[in-house]
């Protein structure tokens, strides 16, 4: 058994005499009982304070690295050009279309960022506010996050989100380009499209886009400019987006197609249609069907500009790292120091200890990166819940499992499976994708209402909490996990959640460790336009 403390001789002496007693006094008077609280001037061995097991376990917890786990499947992550071109993009708004006003389910919602069919302005720094820790902080009432329509979850920080192996909350991606990827198209966050992606960047980035996918065979397609084609096209109606035909009715050059389907070979706007193939001019399909009328080389094409794009943006945020952080500095500077307050240090001890917080919290980022259904209530405006989703239902039905958003993991690992952009995927830079193979995920019943383990870097920073920003503040996520889980949550929370039995003064303390882990902000040149 390991001793608690290391104890100075002049500590606690068993048979004082008059002098020793009158320094003992003066040195410890803040103290309530000698070997309780230790004061600094006596504390001269590694780990005073802490038993050597909670040392041990908080050495466990320093050192963040200062790059990026490497990723096979982004050959342009490290290169200079290719992060400067994804820093412009994170702060374009230009990427981004008009507001949708539906939620996750695709209902109609409260009024989002703009009135219904207007444009957003919304850019990728909107939701991820790099001052905060890349949380999201302008959407209102702010439980989750808020861009064309409504989604379903609180945005997750994205600094140091290069450490994570599977992204989003319910693990739906397996890198950050797949992220980019789908939030660029989803109608409740950016609500973009392949080809006016594809379009803003031809306009305002060809010559460094070129630069960086080039040399790889991937120059961009489009040539000419996205004025050049609306010179072509029909503005409004039901032929909105096809060229405009010539007097004899006929689809005229450089356009292709007939009188019935009579495109630009890269429309202005158009992404994959529910239905496949071409189906010109229906109102269901996105455009027209724009992207389905074109030919499949070209859709391959602008497909490879829309991962090229969320390539360049993973490869700014894969620079996104924090460094030392106060607790970091403690850990470095030892016990003695004041690097972090003598409460912060008991909550230190409690993190590693009784509060059990590094059971999930693991490593230096803080996080297991797996996947725990800790009893968070599934609620709140815009937060699907399984009454949403019944059997037969016609947006979700969790009986069937089909679409069950509030079942978390269960749900995303399902999405991951069937996810065509994964690391093992034809879109992967990976050689032989032998390090990132497309293996089928389990999707056991503990996944159902599980939800990934967010890092705790930086958490002071990114209010609120849990994966539906049900907890405003640190002190009501203590709270939570000191009474265990609520009835309202979804599945069966697993084992090890229960009540803490933290007393205030207790909680209170790990409160103050949780602040000491806000790093050092990346380089100031990375965090603007």
């Amino acid at each position: 058994m390991s001793a608690a403390r290391s104890f100075h001789p002049l500590r606690c002496p068993s048979s004082p005499g008059a002098a020793t007693m009158a320094l003992a006094i003066a040195l410890t008077a803040s103290l309530s009982a000698c070997g309780k609280r230790v004061d600094d001037a006596f504390c001269d061995s590694p780990g005073c304070g802490f038993s050597d097991d909670q040392w041990q376990r908080l050495q466990s917890l320093t050192g963040l690295p200062s790059t990026a786990p490497p990723d096979p499947s982004n050959a342009f992550a490290g290169n200079r050009d290719a992060v400067a071109l994804g820093h412009k993009m994170f702060f374009d708004p230009r990427f981004s279309g008009p507001a949708t006003q539906v939620d996750a389910l695709g209902r109609p919602s409260s009024p989002a960022r703009a009135p219904k069919g207007q444009p957003t302005g919304i850019s990728c720094v909107s939701c991820h506010e790099l001052a905060r820790g890349g949380a999201d902080v302008t959407s209102i009432p702010g439980n989750v996050s808020i861009g064309a329509g409504w989604t379903d979850v609180n945005s997750l920080g994205t600094i140091n989100s290069a450490f994570h192996r599977r992204l989003f909350w319910n693990g739906r991606v397996d890198s950050q380009w797949a992220l980019a990827v789908a939030v660029g198209e989803s109608p409740t966050t950016m609500n973009g499209n392949r080809l006016q992606t594809a379009w803003v960047i031809a306009d305002n980035y060809r010559d460094a886009y070129d630069a960086v996918f080039g040399p790889a065979g991937y120059p961009l397609p489009l040539t000419g400019t996205s004025a050049d084609v609306a010179k072509l096209v029909e503005t409004d109606g039901a032929r909105a987006g096809q060229c405009r035909l010539d007097s004899a009715g006929n689809c005229p050059a450089p356009c292709v197609g007939d009188a019935t389907s009579c495109w630009p070979r890269f429309p202005l706007k158009g992404k994959p249609g529910a239905t496949a193939d071409c189906q010109a001019g229906n109102a269901g399909e996105p455009f027209g069907d724009a992207f389905d009328c074109m030919a499949k080389d070209d859709q391959t094409a602008v497909t490879r500009v829309l991962v090229n794009w969320a390539k360049a943006l993973a490869a700014y945020e894969a620079e996104l790292i924090t460094g030392a952080a106060p607790f970091d500095r403690f850990m470095q500077a030892g016990p003695s120091s004041k690097e972090i307050s003598p409460a912060a240090q008991r909550g230190a001890g409690l993190f590693v200890g009784k509060a059990a917080c590094i059971d999930c919290h693991a490593t230096p980022f803080f996080s297991d990166d797996l996947f725990h259904d800790i009893g968070v209530p599934q609620a709140g405006p815009a937060v699907p819940t399984l009454a949403d989703c019944p059997a037969g239902g016609a947006l979700c039905d969790c009986p069937a499992g089909k679409k069950c958003l509030p079942f978390g993991a269960w749900d995303g690992t399902a999405k991951l499976n069937a996810n065509v952009y994964r690391r093992g995927s034809v879109w992967s830079d990976d050689p032989d994708k032998a390090s990132n193979p497309d293996v089928t995920l389990d999707t056991p019943e503990s996944l159902k209402g599980a939800w990934r383990t967010p890092s705790l870097r930086n958490v002071a920073l990114t209010a609120p909490y849990m994966h539906d920003g049900f907890y405003r503040t640190l002190e009501d996520v203590i709270d939570h996990y000191n009474n265990g889980p609520e009835p309202n949550s979804v599945g069966t929370p697993a084992a090890d959640i229960k009540p803490l039995r933290l007393t205030p003064s207790e909680a209170a303390d790990l409160v103050e460790f949780l602040k000491t882990l806000t790093g050092d902000p990346p380089p100031a040149e990375l965090l603007g336009p």
